[in-house]
């Protein structure tokens, strides 16, 4: 029998990971769900009344979607590394001729 297994059943670390991953899951994920809905919603109308997209709704969807793809990769133990708001909000990186809405 493995003696570690005791020791990593105590540990703090492992558990409060665990409760940070189900709160991205059942509370984080729901809201970035409202949103994404919400967002390709405005910017269906926007487009069919303006003609054009909304380039910082863009840049919006395009930071939710980065935070996303980050808070999968934790949930599923790809990385270590904690998403916002324990790092700095996800920003694509910056094309020289994009707008900077920052």
């Amino acid at each position: 029998m493995n003696t570690d297994i005791p020791r990593r059943l105590r540990n703090g670390q492992t558990w409060g990971r665990l409760v940070l991953m189900l709160v991205y899951f059942l509370v984080v994920f729901e809201i970035a769900l409202l949103l994404v809905g919400l967002t390709m919603l405005f910017q269906f109308f926007y487009r069919l009344i303006q003609g054009q997209d909304a380039e910082r709704l863009q840049s919006f969807t395009n930071d939710l979607n980065t935070f996303i793809h980050a808070t999968l990769q934790y949930i599923t133990f790809n990385t270590d590394e904690k998403p916002f708001p324990f790092c700095d909000w996800p920003a694509p990186d910056k094309v020289d001729d994009a707008p900077n809405y920052y």
